[in-house]
Order: structure tokens, then sequence, then C-alpha cells
């Protein structure tokens, strides 16, 4: 019975080691928000996090296969923690809609002078200042979170919620925002561009 209750103890110790573990490389995996053309060493990581070298792999499978999940099951829903009668469940709900408007980019884009300057300071606190953080419209009172909503409003299609009144760039909105980035870096002036298929006009009266 002893060595029984000894082997428990071990086992709680051990998952709460895997968790902690697990929940670092997320949030390691979250640096990649805004800077997708780094690359995350992991054996380095794993030899940071005292990971035995033969459980790399088996860990990368665990990432890689959620992920997998997520792309073609949860594509459009999000997991959630539900309590119900002293039972703790895990359902889908569908995405809001804007999560959905990329399907709805239109192939035409006009957006003012202003409004560009705008998104390029809204990418540029997203990777640089909040790293990949998102964007918590519910709260009131800050400058640049009455921008991403004004924004949002006229060009929904760069923005993504995932719940909870947080929004995130778009994948399409973070690689235009990166491109209005590297556009400034060199001084070059974005006038008119296709990008990812679609024409967009900067119009200096919009």
């Amino acid at each position: 019975m002893t060595l029984s209750s000894d082997n428990n103890h071990y086992n709680k110790a051990q998952f709460r080691k895997f968790l902690q573990i697990a929940n670092q490389i997320i949030d390691i995996l979250g640096e990649f928000g805004g800077n997708y053309d780094k690359k995350l060493n992991f054996s380095k990581l794993a030899s940071l996090l005292k990971i035995p070298h033969s459980e790399i792999d088996d860990i990368i499978y665990l990432l890689l296969n959620f992920q997998e999940k997520v792309e073609k099951i949860f594509r459009n829903y999000y997991l959630k923690k539900k309590r119900e009668n002293n039972q703790v469940y895990l359902i889908v709900e569908r995405k809001e809609a804007d999560n959905l408007n990329e399907l709805n980019i239109p192939k035409m884009i006009e957006i003012g002078a202003f409004q560009l300057k705008l998104f390029n300071d809204i990418i540029y606190a997203f990777k640089f200042v909040k790293r990949g953080k998102g964007f918590d419209i519910v709260k009131n009172g800050s400058e640049l979170l009455t921008k991403v909503k004004q924004l949002r409003n006229e060009h929904p299609y760069l923005f993504e919620s995932r719940g909870n009144g947080v929004i995130y760039p778009s994948q399409f909105g973070l690689k235009l925002g990166e491109l209005i980035i590297s556009y400034n870096k060199s001084n070059k002036t974005l006038d008119r561009i296709t990008f990812d298929n679609h024409l967009i006009e900067v119009k200096d009266n919009k």
C-alpha cells in the first residue's frame, strides 16, 4: 500500500512537471507572433528545460499533432471550458464572424494613407510592444485601442477575433503590416501594389 501511494505521489509530481514544461514551451512558441522569419532552436530549448534528448521528437509530435487538429477540425471553432453539475467539459463554439473575414477579403482594396499609417502603428505595437499579445477592445481609454476599433470597423478583414473581446491582426493583415514596415524602412512610397492576389490602392483623401 505504501509503495502504491509513493508511486501515485511520484506520478503526480511528474505530471505537474510535464504541465509546467508544456506551458513554458507554449509561451515560447508565442514569440513567433509577428516574428515568423525566426527559428526556434528546440534542441537548445530542451537542454534549458532539462528535457531528455530521447523525448524531443515525442514533444514535437505532440505539438504538430495538436496544430493539425486545430487547422483541420477547429479552423472555424475554438475550444472552451465549461462547468456543469460539478463536471468539467470541453466544448466548442463557432468563432465570431470576424475570424472568417479572411474568406471575404475584397480583390480590390482602397485604403487611405492615414489608415495605412494607423495600421503600421498597430502592427508595430503588436510585434514590438505587445510581443504578439492581442488587443483587448473591451477596455476603454487607450488611444491605441481606439485606433484598432476604428480601423477594424472600416477594414474588418485586417483583424480576427479569438473571443473575450480580444482581437489580433489576421494572417492577411499581419502580412500586409510587415510589408508596410518593410516599405517604411526602405523609404519607399506604397501607393499601388498587388499583394496575395489582391490589388491595394492607397488614397490620400481616405
